[in-house]
């Protein structure tokens, strides 16, 4: 999936980068082998965390499905690079809407009056639900889906995401068969880094240079606390554009705090928090990224006695 192949329904750094496709090309050979030998289920649940693939594998899924020559992977013909554009006629992506950011009941309706339509162009038409947790599946909308759930006609398939399969309702988990991607840890292990932390393994797997934006990060901090601020400048700066940016200062911070004990290391784990909440805060009303982490560590900073 190149950058000219990136889907309108999620933003790049939802679906990651090439260095993704190494580690989930296990989970799409099962695929295509089930998909060759007449066994692919019409009902797939994709477990797995946001932003660690599972976006990437959905869109392969549905770009195989619906093919017309039954292409591998990464297939060039016009049809996958329609799906992986995210321009095909059949291939759906439905997901959270409104003030709950659930699925509801008119998104399901929708999709029950179109499951009888034979596909436009392809093999089969393909609906990918993105997050059926109980919480992100309104309940009234779930009970709706059932029986197109469980019946869908040959020409469709339904493939359905999670983060917690524990957490989908078990009249949605029992018609759907299981595929577990790879988890954060295991994911640092395949990238070939054990030192990486499991929370940063989507960021060290996407290419970002996780160990130099720690230590550059634990820098500046360290410099603060000698009252020198143009290093946390620089350092909000530089995390700006990286996904995992709050994530990396928050682990920087801890590690200072590590090395220090004390009262000091209180404050540190105190930003750490504050950064952490400021990461939700950020996602859910698209604040910008660096002016959130500076204004963290400018809060710790000052709370130094330090103007």
């Amino acid at each position: 999936m190149s950058d000219a192949d990136v889907s309108p329904w999620w933003t790049a750094e939802e679906l990651g980068s090439e260095h993704l496709d190494a580690v989930i090309a296990p989970v799409l050979e099962r695929v295509e082998a089930a998909r060759d030998a007449g066994r692919m289920p019409r009902s797939l649940l994709l477990a797995g965390a946001p932003r660690l693939g599972r976006e990437r594998v959905a869109v392969k899924i549905a770009a195989m499905l619906t093919c017309p020559a039954g292409g591998p992977p990464g297939c060039s013909c016009p049809s996958c690079r329609r799906v992986r554009s995210g321009v095909h006629p059949d291939v759906t992506l439905v997901r959270a809407s409104g003030k709950r950011g659930q699925i509801v009941i008119d998104q399901v309706r929708a999709i029950v009056e179109a499951v009888p339509g034979k596909p436009f162009e392809g093999r089969t038409r393909v609906w990918i639900l993105d997050g059926v947790e109980a919480g992100r599946f309104g309940r009234e909308a779930a009970n709706a889906f059932l029986k197109t759930l469980e019946e869908p006609p040959d020409h469709v398939r339904f493939v359905l995401l999670a983060a917690n399969p524990e957490a989908v309702l078990p009249t949605i988990r029992s018609r759907c068969q299981r595929l577990v991607l790879p988890g954060a840890a295991a994911m640092a292990r395949l990238f070939g880094d054990t030192s990486i932390p499991p929370e940063l393994a989507a960021a060290a797997v996407a290419g970002a240079d996780v160990g130099t934006a720690v230590g550059d990060v634990r820098s500046a901090l360290e410099a603060a606390l000698e009252g020198e601020i143009l290093g946390l400048l620089g350092a909000a700066r530089n995390l700006d554009p990286e996904p995992a940016g709050f994530q990396i200062a928050a682990l920087a911070a801890l590690g200072v705090a590590g090395d220090l004990g004390g009262e000091r290391a209180d404050g540190l784990v105190h930003v750490a928090a504050d950064l952490l909440q400021a990461e939700g805060r950020q996602r859910a009303l698209n604040l910008n990224r660096g002016r959130q982490i500076l204004a963290a560590l400018l809060s710790w900073y000052r709370s130094q006695g330090r103007n």
